[in-house]
């Protein structure tokens, strides 16, 4: 992980190519989808943990998700709506955590198996299906066909992916709150369940997922640079 191109360390390059990937239309939303699949398991375990339902996950093509529950409190409610977006952004820290231990294997099946269980238990839509076997297919082929440098990089490209969309996507919902509150996903629900304003729990996922790419950054990036 600590390999350099002309004297610059590999993870910067992967930072920037993953913004940019980020804004190509269908491969820039295919691996985007990504963080949306952690996003809505988040919510997912939140109600399991209150003994609740997951009736379904839906993934769609737009890079947005739906998680479907039915919990039993207000108190779960909240926790679920709460749960999104710091799962996403804390799923990121674990990704550098894995490997900067040297688990880049271990973490693209872990990954895969994760996923498929995913789609196996709560996803019910196609295109959440596609793209779940499609992900697993890909990351097959790179563990059977590729090198350890290959995997160091499909690895660092899917922990970058992860860690950026876990911020882009909490500005998004910043956005909404002040222009549109009622379109403001989880915020707007959070809004309904407790009365606080809608950009005071966007600003909140906001500064979650800002302080814990802030972690990433001196934890890892500073030690593969160095």
């Amino acid at each position: 992980m600590h390999q350099t191109i002309l004297g610059i360390p590999l993870v910067f390059y992967m930072a920037a190519l993953t913004l940019l990937l980020n804004h190509i239309p269908v491969v820039g939303k295919f691996f985007n989808v990504i963080n949306t699949i952690l996003h809505e398991l988040g919510h997912a375990l939140a109600a399991l943990l209150f003994q609740g339902e997951v009736r379904k996950i839906e993934i769609f093509g737009d890079t947005s998700g739906v998680t479907t529950t039915k919990v039993n409190s207000k108190f779960a409610s909240i926790v679920v709506s709460l749960s999104g977006y710091p799962f996403s952004s804390c799923a990121a820290l674990l990704s550098f955590f894995l490997l900067n231990r040297n688990l880049q294997t271990a973490y693209l099946i872990g990954l895969s198996l994760l996923f498929f269980f995913i789609m196996v238990l709560f996803v019910r839509n196609r295109y959440g299906w596609f793209w779940i076997l499609a992900f697993c297919a890909l990351n097959a082929t790179v563990i059977h066909y590729g090198n350890s440098t290959i995997i160091d990089i499909i690895t660092l490209f899917y922990a970058t992916t992860i860690t950026t969309e876990s911020v882009a996507s909490t500005f998004v919902i910043l956005y909404y709150a002040v222009t549109a509150p009622q379109q403001a996903g989880d915020a707007a629900n959070l809004k309904k369940s407790t009365g606080i304003p809608a950009f005071i729990w966007a600003l909140l996922f906001t500064a979650f997922a800002i302080f814990i790419c802030h972690t990433i950054y001196i934890k890892f990036f500073v030690i593969f640079a160095s």
